[in-house]
């Protein structure tokens, strides 16, 4: 309930009128609100809720209220001016009716034939796919055929040339279709990485009916990553519709002036509007006081550039100061910004986020944020914080370094052969070091300065029946490396190398290996998330009472025949399963396609939701998880900013830190005989440490191409001339777990 109370602009308490259903339809909050009576203001919304009319029929759903801080409105009352439905085809028909609407005063009612289409287009523009990354708009079924209404489909198009064939919005309603009543609205978003295909850009947008169908719809977007939330348990918030107690701007200069704008905004009711001369600043400080800078990760805020020059906006530079002492000569900010300054559509805003490590210089504690433009420059700022530093790495695991990046590792690979790509190859050969071997392989990586070791296994050599028991032989072999890892200090990534896939019939009732196996994909009808939770199950009582081992559910599962809803949910169920025995060990999370972090915000496997929507389902009574990410450089297929190594972790690090998540590279690397690997490697290992809130470790893979250790895994392998390992060194302290 505390949702519908900030939708009233944080009025404590909210009044009927925000509330209760009229004309026997929805409406959204927003400008409806009013002040509460004197009745009124001792009432939550749920008591509110409970006293609301009621009906038959009639329902209280909320709509998101149309947010132009993300969404570039193209329908509300009436088409966007540069926006037409003459574009409509087939025999359709569409007018304003003020009886049913979901937002303003008015919605389109659409009257359409089979085979034909609402279209709206903008002739003679082009909208980018990857500035735009998703569609939405609200619809009413009225009394039409259910069917008929989720077989709408949505296409985007440039210039007559689709995106795809279509994409049919029954998966893509919230509430969902199946939940509505006759008389309620939905609200559908389809991510555009669903529908664009190959095009770069469109201009134009296809509602087409395969069956005759009349309906609703109003309040049509396309949207920009939404801005993430304030957040006070992280964040000290510095103005936010107002400046915050004990801060002053005071200390702005060279004739800069402020006023409030409540037209455009990003938070709250209100933003800051700054005019600015050349040579002139926005300065927020604290007279008197000392705020360190160790406690402090980044400073943040959102800016929407309006109608000032691009490069005047990108070259504004943030400055941290104690007492006039600055830091440094100031960041620009233009590298700092999602989404990116330059593909920011018209009228919208961004955040910027810079980290304190690149502000500080020298400072060891700030009492003042400067934001200085060298040329005359007008633009919005709102939502300025400096984030906490809140970084605690998981409890009970082994020692960790005590800033950047908690656990830096290596990948010790040979006990999950076998187990490839394609999944189970067949091949006999596989090692299980004895002990002497791993006595001498910890020796080598403890004097190298790593802290952490993944161990992939192989679910075929571990279970050889489905639902079986763990063989012996190979268990004890796995618990002996944990164990003599763990008694030296290391924290030991247990990682279960297969790709989401099983072979049946890879080992005889005997234990020995078959030829005659079938290889299996979780999803396909016979191997089931029943048994991955079973062998889960098992290892955990295994491994439980250690809590130096981190439990790795699924080395890259990939080519799922599944979307990634069904996916999580089947990794919620065996983290459930993992946490009944009583580990609250750490729990790495896959993705749906390899772990990549290429694919995190543009993968929507089967039609379904983007991993990166779908991840957001997770939870975890130990609140211990972090998702696995693995990313090697360059990935080649563009779906990232692969300037650098750095810029290639960008997005997934801003979606982490949005939504309060961690991740863990547990793969990385760069072929050893590249020649910017070096520079490269350097560059991702520092991305990662001036990010450290969202990354708690990382663990280059060490074979063939990506080689770092001999093959005993006792020395550095060097290679004409080249010794890769030692790109590492620079982050490692050696002999760290025995200082």
């Amino acid at each position: 309930m505390r949702q519908l109370q900030g939708a009233c602009m944080g009025r404590p308490s909210v009044s009927r009128k925000c509330l209760y259903v009229l004309l026997g339809s929805i409406f959204t909050l927003g400008a409806a609100c009013a002040p509460p009576s004197s009745e009124e203001a001792g009432l939550t919304a749920s008591d509110l809720l409970m006293e609301a009319p009621a009906s038959s029929t009639d329902r209280l759903l909320l709509l998101p209220a149309l947010n132009t801080s993300y969404q570039t409105v193209l329908y509300d009352d009436a088409v966007t001016p540069g926006w037409d439905a003459g574009y409509s085809w087939g025999n359709v028909s569409h007018g304003s009716t003020t009886s049913i609407k979901a937002y303003g005063a008015s919605s389109m009612q659409v009257t359409s034939a089979a085979d034909s289409a609402l279209a709206l287009g903008a002739d003679g523009q082009s909208f980018s796919t990857n500035t735009y990354t998703a569609v939405s708009f609200a619809i009413h079924r009225g009394t039409a055929n259910l069917t008929a209404i989720k077989n709408l489909k949505l296409i985007v198009s440039q210039e007559g040339v689709d995106g795809n064939g279509g994409v049919a919005i029954g998966n893509y309603a919230s509430p969902s279709f199946d939940a509505l009543g006759a008389g309620e609205w939905t609200r559908v978003t389809i991510p555009m990485s669903a529908l664009k295909g190959s095009l770069t850009t469109f201009n134009k947008l296809t509602l087409m009916a395969q069956t005759a169908v009349n309906y609703g719809i109003d309040g049509i977007a396309i949207e920009i990553p939404q801005l993430p939330a304030l957040d006070t348990s992280t964040m000290t918030v510095l103005y936010n519709d107002a400046v915050a107690s004990g801060w002053s701007t005071g200390y702005s200069w060279g004739g800069t002036t402020l006023a409030p704008d409540t037209a455009s905004r990003a938070y709250g009711t209100t933003s800051m509007k700054v005019t600015a001369p050349a040579n002139s600043a926005l300065a927020l400080g604290a007279v008197g006081a000392s705020l360190p800078v160790a406690n402090h990760v980044a400073v943040s805020f959102a800016i929407n550039p309006g109608t000032s020059n691009l490069t005047a906006i990108q070259a504004l530079k943030v400055i941290v100061s104690q007492e006039g002492v600055d830091g440094n000569a100031g960041v620009a900010i233009s590298a700092y910004a999602n989404p990116s300054l330059g593909s920011l559509p018209p009228g919208h805003w961004t955040r910027v986020r810079i980290p304190m490590s690149a502000l500080k210089g020298a400072l060891t504690t700030f009492n003042k944020l400067t934001i200085q433009s060298a040329t005359a420059v007008v633009y919005g700022v709102d939502g300025i914080v400096l984030e906490n530093d809140t970084t605690n790495p998981p409890t009970g695991l082994g020692k960790t370094y005590p800033t950047g990046v908690a656990y830096r590792g290596i990948n010790r690979a040979g006990m999950e052969y076998g187990n490839d790509w394609g999944g189970w190859t067949g091949q006999t050969f596989y090692e299980m070091p004895s002990s002497t071997q791993i006595t001498a392989e910890l020796a080598y990586y403890k004097g190298k300065g790593f802290n952490l070791i993944r161990l992939p296994i192989s679910w075929e050599r571990l279970q050889h029946t489905l639902l079986g028991p763990l063989n012996t032989a190979y268990s004890n072999g796995m618990m002996n490396y944990i164990n003599l890892a763990t008694a030296q200090g290391f924290t030991l990534v247990l990682d279960l190398h297969n790709y989401n896939r099983y072979a049946t019939g890879a080992f005889d009732g005997a234990g020995n290996q078959t030829g005659n196996y079938v290889q299996r994909v979780i999803g396909d009808g016979t191997l089931t998330v029943n048994h991955l939770t079973d062998v889960w199950t098992k290892l955990a009582n295994l491994v439980k009472t250690n809590p130096k081992v981190i439990l790795n559910l699924m080395n890259e599962p990939h080519d799922l025949p599944m979307t990634s809803t069904t996916w999580f949910s089947g990794i919620q169920t065996v983290m459930n399963a993992v946490r009944a025995t009583g580990s609250t060990q750490l729990i790495l999370v896959p993705n749906t396609r390899a772990s990549d972090v290429g694919h995190w915000h543009t993968w929507a496997p089967g039609g379904g939701p983007l991993d990166s929507v779908a991840a957001l389902s997770i939870t975890d009574s130990a609140n211990n998880y972090a998702f696995d990410m693995h990313s090697y450089y360059p990935e080649g297929y563009g779906s990232n900013d692969e300037s650098s190594y750095g810029a290639q972790l960008t997005a997934v690090t801003h979606w982490a830190r949005t939504h309060g998540k961690k991740l863990f590279l547990s793969e990385m690397g760069i072929g050893i005989h590249e020649s910017f690997a070096q520079p490269q490697i350097t560059n991702a290992l520092t991305f990662m440490n001036n990010n450290s809130d969202v990354w708690i470790g990382w663990s280059p893979w060490d074979l063939t191409h990506w080689q770092l250790t001999t093959n005993n895994h006792t020395a550095d392998y060097t290679t004409n001339g080249i010794t890769p390992i030692n790109w590492y060194s620079a982050f490692l302290t050696a002999n760290f777990l025995a200082l």
